[in-house]
């Protein structure tokens, strides 16, 4: 599954009320079209976060067993999607906070062939290394605030860190992105 463009999720329709309460109280069929309709929402949110595929589907399970156990509590004073999208974040943040517990070397296949070039002769595939490439402290933060376009509290509120804090490694995240990504000497 390949991660997705987080503006589309914006137009994905709520489920009604109806297929709310019904899925609150175990209705399997009601559920699964909630995961079917979230899931690349879910899965991108974990895989931008964490930067391995694995790990992003464990979590994306995780965020699912959650919204499973916690939709009771959903109250609609966010919409249904805003609701998820933070609970699927808390996820992917608390994975995080417990494989670095317990941290396991894993080799990740290259899953980005031909993709298309971004301008400048940046392909989707080196932005992807180049975020794979940075330190967790850094790439978290950057990836919530560059392509969630989540505020800088907001970010400080789902790590748990300062918002000074935050503020920093945003800048520190793209100025290395921004070394990354520099066209080598003597090309272009």
């Amino acid at each position: 599954m390949a991660a997705s463009n987080p503006h589309k999720w914006a137009s994905l329709p709520d489920p009604s009320p109806a297929e709310l309460a019904r899925a609150a109280v175990g209705d399997a069929k009601a559920f699964r079209t909630i995961v079917e309709r979230y899931q690349g929402m879910v899965y991108s949110v974990a895989y931008n976060v964490l930067g391995s595929h694995t790990d992003a589907e464990d979590a994306a399970q995780d965020a699912f067993l959650r919204c499973y156990r916690k939709l009771s509590q959903f109250r609609a004073e966010a919409s249904f999607s805003t609701w998820l999208f933070r609970l699927a974040l808390t996820t992917a943040v608390d994975y995080k906070r417990r494989e670095r517990r317990h941290p396991e070397p894993v080799d990740v296949p290259e899953l980005v062939d031909e993709a298309p070039e971004l301008g400048e002769g940046v392909s989707a595939a080196t932005i992807t290394a180049a975020l794979r490439d940075l330190p967790d402290d850094y790439r978290v933060p950057t990836v919530l605030r560059d392509i969630y376009g989540l505020p800088y509290q907001e970010i400080a509120d789902v790590t748990g860190r300062p918002l000074g804090t935050v503020k920093v490694m945003v800048h520190r995240g793209r100025a290395s992105l921004r070394l990354k990504l520099r066209p080598a000497e003597g090309t272009a």
